[in-house]
């Protein structure tokens, strides 16, 4: 873990992504092109920039884990949002020719202003929470090779993310992830074929008889409603659709998303196999060291050390185009309706950056605060909060549901997620039902209801 090898491999692949994401600052001239890289981005940079921001510790450390524990129904996290993102490229069109750089913006031409801030808020929200669990993912991935004081671990990806992003915004975002994406699919598609090499047909055979291939585990909570749960999460996340802004026309954005799609459905499928073979070779393991310990185990120090660099790499830019997006949402949908102070081009840029920095700043200070802290709940409660704020009210636009009586609008956006967040706290221990169900039908139920409002009165005209 502390060879030469090792270490040099692992600062050479960072060295070389932090060079790219600073070489990317020279491009940025504008806050549109720290927002939404001026609309620039090629098919392959916006391949670039999904995987980069889907791909963290949880498509590959976590997928690893469940696979361990449970089989292959590990790959619902990366299947479902594999095809979420190919059906956002289907969809770009439509959120292209909306003109718009945020979701809360989208939901604001719907819906009105104060639908559109409520928005914005809960978006916010459940993306910092992302943040804070990114960041604590990297953890292992730093003191492996080096021990230290919790507050130096976490400021690693820290600055990593500072690094990455508010030195060149979703531009510099777009190259590292483009290039962090090419590393991924050598090291994966490697790692892929020597897997195949070292498994017969009847390992494969006998996993199937053991029931570790099936994609459903009742008792784990795994199956579809897992897949269908991340097609809204990934809908309802800023962090996902901003690389469908960016990109310089529709084929472009569709092109990427496709293969950004079959990318991440790839990742997961091969940190699945890497937790099958792990359980089988090392039982003896903590599911959560599957796939750390498969590079440290079967690899060469210089592979594992890139193969740390890239998986802390994934993790980082996971963090890091979410809290882009947190910052974009605020600095255009709530500071920019209240205040007319940031209005110039280098004004509206310094506030960009400004704002990564206090998003970053913030999570780092919360995990020195509570390194134990429970992150899969607050990550799961984190995607039932983008879920149900805006999936059902995008859905309503992209089916053309129109008109909604806007304060049935605003009583969806806001209530849905007060609901999940009362639900989750007070009512889940006790009921049992997840506060997604609850405040999701919330959210569908009142735009129904808005729906049928508005058809009775025919001074509303259809939404645009």
């Amino acid at each position: 873990m502390s060879s030469l090898g090792f270490l040099l491999s692992f600062v050479a692949i960072l060295a070389c992504t932090i060079a790219a994401g600073l070489i990317a600052k020279r491009s940025v001239r504008r806050s549109s092109d720290f927002s939404n890289a001026g609309g620039s981005l090629s098919a392959g940079m916006v391949a670039g920039a999904l995987v980069g921001g889907f791909v963290g510790g949880t498509s590959i450390v976590g997928t690893g884990e469940l696979a361990f524990r449970h089989g292959l129904a590990a790959v619902w996290f990366t299947l479902g949002g594999g095809v979420a993102v190919i059906l956002l490229g289907l969809c770009a069109g439509r959120f292209l020719r909306l003109q718009v750089e945020t979701l809360p913006e989208l939901i604001g031409t719907q819906y009105g202003g104060r639908a559109q801030l409520g928005a914005s808020l809960f978006l916010s929200l459940g993306m910092f929470i992302q943040v804070i669990a990114q960041l604590l993912a990297a953890l292992p991935f730093v003191s492996v090779f080096w021990k230290a004081p919790l507050p130096l671990l976490a400021l690693i990806p820290a600055a990593l993310i500072f690094a990455y992003v508010l030195a060149g915004g979703f531009m510099g975002a777009s190259i590292v992830g483009t290039l962090k994406t090419v590393m991924l699919i050598l090291l994966l598609l490697g790692t892929g074929a020597w897997l195949w090499g070292q498994l017969g047909g009847e390992t494969i055979v006998r996993w199937w008889q053991q029931g570790r291939l099936s994609l459903v585990v009742p008792e784990a909570g795994l199956g579809w409603v897992q897949g269908a749960a991340m097609i809204v999460g990934i809908f309802s996340t800023q962090a996902y659709l901003q690389p469908i802004f960016a990109s310089r026309s529709e084929r472009e954005a569709r092109s990427g998303s496709v293969a950004a799609g079959l990318v991440i459905i790839l990742i997961g499928l091969v940190s699945a196999w890497i937790g099958l073979y792990m359980h089988d070779t090392h039982p003896e393991l903590a599911p959560r060291e599957a796939v750390p310990m498969f590079f440290l185990t079967h690899a060469p120090s210089w592979l594992a050390g890139a193969a740390y660099a890239v998986i802390l790499l994934s993790v980082v830019m996971t963090g890091a185009a979410l809290a882009l997006s947190i910052a974009t949402i605020l600095n255009r949908d709530v500071i920019q309706r209240y205040t007319a102070r940031f209005r110039s081009e280098e004004s509206r840029l310094r506030l960009s950056r400004a704002l990564i920095l206090g998003v970053i700043a913030v999570a780092y200070a919360l995990v020195c605060l509570d390194e134990n802290a429970l992150i899969l709940h607050w990550a799961f409660l984190a995607m039932t909060l983008r879920g149900v704020t805006i999936f059902f009210p995008v859905l309503f636009y992209l089916f053309h549901i129109s008109p909604v009586e806007r304060r049935w609008a605003v009583l969806a956006v806001w209530g849905a997620p007060l609901l999940a967040l009362a639900w989750a706290w007070w009512l889940l221990p006790t009921t049992g039902i997840d506060p997604l169900y609850v405040s999701g039908l919330w959210s569908a139920a009142a735009l129904l209801a808005g729906r049928m409002t508005a058809r009775k009165t025919p001074s509303l005209r259809p939404m645009g």
